[in-house]
């Protein structure tokens, strides 16, 4: 338990430390020079990717949009099989361990736990994907540690009170990106994605904090925010280093899976690793699979 809790107070130490370096460019400079310690991986096998995703758009809009990657059949499938899982709720730990279907009236959002999400075979196959590896590896340049992988619910016909429902920044590691796959029709009544176009890139509200849409709206204007609606099995990356919120419902639920690419772990995360014998890189998944 000593050994434990000295890596756990070690990696607590970096990531408060990271969030207090504000300026992108020294952010950037800390990165790369990470990055070149760590070195490239190279990836093979199939993908559900038809074309590599735009790294250009990444870097200055801070997203870029694949379309539907994940046939009807398939999401219908990983639905399925969330379903047989228990889920929490985030902002109210005593609600712990329930199925979708009978979630409190209090719960706004209910959470997969990660390690029963590494166990479903199809979430894992997405995750190593090798076209999406590639390109986390392209944007991060150097080889990309899965840091994350979690899926929640959102729940409509609520008042939004949860901190990700306001504007904010992900300060989670000086450079990370994630992949968002939308698991349900999201238009804008369902709770879209919503992002400030290339705010990834500025030095604009850099205080840990949530943000109001007038303060967001003054500097960057109105044309700067985007909704992001799409169809069950859309997926996109975001650089959520960039200003984001995910608008609350206004009527039925939200499905979404997540899935963090960065250069190191999360430093508040508690990774309990699962047993499970696959051929994906143990690098990559060091911190998900043993």
């Amino acid at each position: 338990m000593g050994r434990l809790k000295k890596i756990l107070n070690k990696r607590l130490r970096k990531f408060y430390f990271q969030r207090r370096v504000y300026k992108n460019v020294n952010r950037e400079r800390i990165a790369r020079n990470q990055a070149k310690k760590i070195g490239k991986s190279e990836f093979f096998g199939e993908s559900i990717l038809e074309n590599t995703p735009n790294l250009d758009e990444v870097k200055s809009l801070g997203y870029t949009k694949l379309g539907i990657v994940i046939s009807a059949e398939k999401v219908e499938k990983l639905v399925s099989e969330l379903n047989k899982l228990d889920c929490f709720d985030p902002y109210r730990l005593e609600l712990n361990r329930f199925k979708v279907g009978e979630v409190s009236p209090l719960t706004q959002v209910a959470n997969y736990k990660r390690e029963d999400l590494v166990s479903i075979k199809e979430i894992l196959e997405i995750a190593n994907d090798p076209k999406i590896l590639a390109f986390t590896q392209d944007f991060l340049q150097a080889t990309p540690t899965i840091s994350n992988i979690n899926a929640w619910w959102s729940f409509g016909e609520k008042e939004a009170a949860e901190q990700a429902q306001f504007f904010h920044r992900d300060v989670d590691d000086y450079k990370f990106i994630k992949l968002f796959f939308y698991l349900t029709d999201v238009d804008m009544e369902n709770g879209p994605h919503v992002y400030v176009e290339s705010s990834a890139n500025d030095d604009n509200y850099k205080k840990i904090r949530r943000f109001s849409d007038e303060e967001i709206e003054s500097t960057y204007g109105k044309g700067k925010v985007k909704y992001f609606t799409g169809k069950k099995g859309e997926a996109f990356f975001v650089n959520t280093y960039g200003i984001h919120k995910g608008l609350l419902p206004e009527k039925g639920k939200r499905l979404i899976l997540q899935v963090q690419y960065s250069i190191n772990e999360v430093g508040i995360e508690n990774y309990v690793p699962k047993s499970i014998k696959t051929d994906y890189s143990k690098y990559v998944n060091r911190l998900l699979i043993k």
